[in-house]
């Protein structure tokens, strides 16, 4: 899919002017979607007439393909986006039980025996 558009070095038209496959990803999810837009509305104005004995033309073609990349990057960087929340969720967990877990050696340690406590301790 992606390779005959780097091969045609195809363009794609966005509010930031005329952007590579490459800048593609700097682009927003939101700057994505515009554009996924605006190339369905496209895809779907050239190509209108129903047919099934007309083929479809090159410039279909290329709009359709043009679609289907801003598509998968637009999923992939919506699947990124969910990735990185699910992470910073489980480090922002886990620091929650770390902190758990040594007020609970400190409150057992606090509930030693003296007798206990200095068992424990050991020459410098």
């Amino acid at each position: 899919m992606y390779k005959q558009l780097i091969k045609d070095k195809t363009r794609f038209v966005t509010s930031k002017g005329e952007l590579s496959l490459e800048q593609l990803f700097t682009l927003s999810i939101n700057e994505l979607d515009a554009l996924a837009v605006s190339l369905q509305e496209a895809y779907d104005k050239s190509s209108n007439k129903k047919s099934f004995i007309e083929k479809k033309t090159t410039k279909d073609k290329n709009l359709k393909l043009q679609l289907d990349v801003v598509l998968d990057i637009l999923l992939t960087k919506q699947e990124e986006v969910e990735t990185a929340k699910e992470k910073s969720e489980n480090k922002a967990r886990n620091q929650k039980i770390r902190e758990i877990i040594a007020e609970k050696q400190d409150t057992a340690l606090a509930n030693k025996s003296i007798n206990e406590l200095k068992a424990m301790l050991t020459e410098d």
